[in-house]
């Protein structure tokens, strides 16, 4: 989590969270949505916000 005071009234948030994997696309991007009000509704300043799904991928088969 990463935050940038851009003015006194207005925050810059990244962060990279892990969802869980078994989520669709959709499902996944509703998560998101659902995490920036969240988020808004949690610090009003925070008007720009980025989110990255931390996807983790199986490692190939040796």
């Amino acid at each position: 989590l990463r935050t940038m005071h851009l003015s006194p009234d207005q925050l810059l948030v990244a962060a990279k969270i892990d969802y869980r994997h078994d989520l669709s696309v959709a499902e996944l991007a509703a998560a998101i949505d659902d995490t920036e009000v969240a988020l808004r509704a949690a610090v009003p300043i925070a008007e720009t916000i980025y989110i990255e799904p931390d996807i983790r991928r199986k490692p190939a088969p040796e």
